[in-house]
């Protein structure tokens, strides 16, 4: 059994490397036999990284050769069916998808979240390819529906959760990433994390996000930067701790996924801009905030009850004091957790429904 991926891979991106690594390890639990190739910017990086096989995503004879031979292409997780980062990888995506088909390979979107597409060009074809894929699901009601406004009504579709719910850190990644921990917190002062990126709208936030955060370091909390797309969330993590009067932490090293799962779940609160940095918080049951740059994290927020942080210093800070001081707020993010992890699981096992039914 052979499958191949396709999605944002072998790009440094801690969330989408924890979508690879769920992916494939929820396939492999259900069907230990099961081999993959992953489409990768970086083959040698997602080899080393993953132990999995993969080729350059560019490289139009050794896609067909891998499609060909596959049992079905994995289109996802993740949010690549988007034009608001670049109409150009979404052409690309979809044009994996339109090769797949044409070769006779069943295509599944993974864990999709769909969204935006603004381009008449992009949902044109969004709409006349997506219709010949053989099974959807999606990560939220809000992708299912953008589909069905597109006109993708054809294949079997089903709401289930972010693939990464399934994915765990394991004891060597509590190891590590503790000793990191107490060397940045010797004083083990409260933790609050921090993962932001740059995004041309957002650029305003950074003033009122620097004065937040200045008031929790005056509240004896040890303020630490973590970025998940490294090293290029460094620079945006500067900018933000350049405009605050206390120090923070910056942490400047790659993680693996697991890892910083491992170190999310150790934190007492995060603020997160990327929507990867809440879901690692989630799934350790570990209390959080959202700025949204995109309608996946609103998404994301309205599943645990809440709304993204206003971008006004002083409403900001009065709906951070609300969460924080929430008691009941560790509860709840466990318990919606787990549900999603259940959901989660469903997308594997779907999958392979699809091979069995080739």
């Amino acid at each position: 059994m052979k499958i191949a991926l396709s999605g944002y891979y072998g790009f440094d991106n801690a969330g989408d490397e924890a979508l690879l690594s769920a992916i494939t390890s929820s396939i492999k639990e259900l069907a230990p036999e099961a081999e993959f190739v992953v489409f990768s910017g970086s083959p040698v990086k997602t080899t080393n990284l993953h132990g999995i096989k993969a080729i350059y995503y560019m490289n139009p004879f050794l896609l067909i050769k891998e499609l060909v031979s596959a049992d079905l292409l994995i289109s996802g997780g993740g949010s690549i069916f988007q034009d608001v980062t670049s109409t150009r990888s979404l052409m690309y995506y979809i044009s994996i998808v339109a090769l797949a088909k044409m070769l006779g390979t069943p295509v599944m979107f993974y864990a999709q979240g769909v969204g935006p597409i603004n381009q008449r060009v992009s949902r044109f074809l969004m709409r006349l390819v997506a219709n010949k894929v053989d099974f959807i699901t999606v990560r939220d009601m809000e992708s299912g529906e953008l589909l069905t406004r597109l006109g993708v009504t054809k294949p079997p579709r089903k709401i289930t959760a972010d693939p990464v719910f399934a994915l765990k850190a394991e004891e060597r990644d509590y190891i590590k990433t503790g000793k990191i921990l107490a060397e940045i917190n010797p004083e083990k002062a409260k933790m609050i994390g921090v993962s932001v990126r740059q995004w041309h709208e957002l650029a305003g936030y950074r003033t009122e996000l620097a004065r937040l955060l200045d008031d929790l370091a005056n509240d004896a909390y040890k303020i630490i930067f973590i970025p998940l797309a490294y090293p290029q969330d460094i620079a945006e993590s500067e900018e933000v701790a350049n405009l605050m009067v206390k120090q923070p932490y910056i942490l400047n090293e790659a993680l693996s996924s697991t890892e910083h799962i491992a170190l999310i779940a150790q934190l007492d609160f995060l603020i997160g801009i990327r929507l990867h940095s809440l879901v690692f918080a989630a799934q350790g049951g570990i209390p959080f905030a959202g700025i949204s740059y995109d309608p996946k994290v609103t998404a994301f927020l309205e599943t645990f009850g809440q709304k993204p942080l206003s971008l006004d210093y002083p409403q900001m800070k009065i709906e951070l004091s609300g969460l924080l001081n929430n008691v009941n707020l560790k509860e709840e993010i466990i318990n919606t957790a787990q549900s999603l992890a259940e959901k989660s699981d469903e997308n594997a096992k779907l999958a392979l429904d699809l091979i069995s039914h080739k």
